[in-house]
């Protein structure tokens, strides 16, 4: 699940820090640009901790140090959120083809931890738009955390199918690592993880993440 974690946590710090201004538009709500605008400008402040965490994390292998900086970056946002992402729903029951609105919606149940709304959402984006690793990814991760943060199932057959359209995400690889290791697939997970290390810069912190997680899955193998 290491893999899994921080995509998952990663996607909605990155939505929270995209969603605010765009939300307010897409819902329709007036008059409170002002204030988006102030809160937006003190989104680095709230969001440069999480990321070093995750990035820590990466490092180290420790997801319990992310807890505490995701809840503060999930309690920093304005109590309008709630009401534009209802608003946002309203609108699209009358305008379900609104491909953009849909991604809106469902980058901003992430942000508000509502992950069987945000599968929901993406489900009605994939039917507009089709197929796209990107896309499948983003509802693959959504997906698994709304079903107790597995990825076995329909999560994995999202994977598989953006795998297929680009056989190098790395994402996409490394989430399917994760999954295979939910079954005890070592090898399978030694595959991905393998492959995104032939595709990460030579020296770079990511492939020494990589091969760390490489070594700790092949001992795990090994006492098999």
């Amino acid at each position: 699940m290491t893999w899994f974690f921080v995509a998952a946590i990663a996607m909605a710090l990155l939505a929270l820090i995209t969603v605010a201004a765009p939300l307010a538009r897409a819902s329709g709500t007036s008059g409170v640009s002002s204030r988006w605008a102030r809160w937006r400008s003190a989104l680095p402040v709230a969001v440069v901790p999480p990321l070093l965490a995750v990035g820590l994390y990466a490092a180290l292998g420790n997801p319990a140090a992310l807890l505490p900086e995701q809840q503060a970056v999930e309690e920093a946002a304005p109590p309008q959120v709630e009401a534009m992402v209802a608003r946002l729903a309203a609108r699209l029951k009358e305008q379900p083809r609104d491909a953009e609105g849909w991604r809106m919606l469902a980058r901003s149940y992430e942000t508000l931890r509502r992950f069987d709304q945000a599968a929901g959402a993406y489900r009605q984006l994939v039917a507009l738009e089709g197929d796209n690793a990107d896309l499948l990814a983003d509802y693959a991760v959504v997906l698994g955390m709304a079903q107790g943060q597995h990825l076995s199932g329909e999560p994995e057959k999202l994977l598989e199918r953006a795998l297929a359209l680009n056989p190098q995400h790395t994402q996409v690889l490394a989430l399917l690592g994760s999954a295979a290791l939910e079954r005890n697939d070592y090898d399978a997970a030694l595959r991905a993880w393998k492959k995104i290390l032939s595709l990460a810069p030579a020296g770079s912190p990511m492939a020494r993440t990589i091969e760390d997680s490489i070594k700790r899955v092949e001992a795990q193998a090994a006492q098999r």
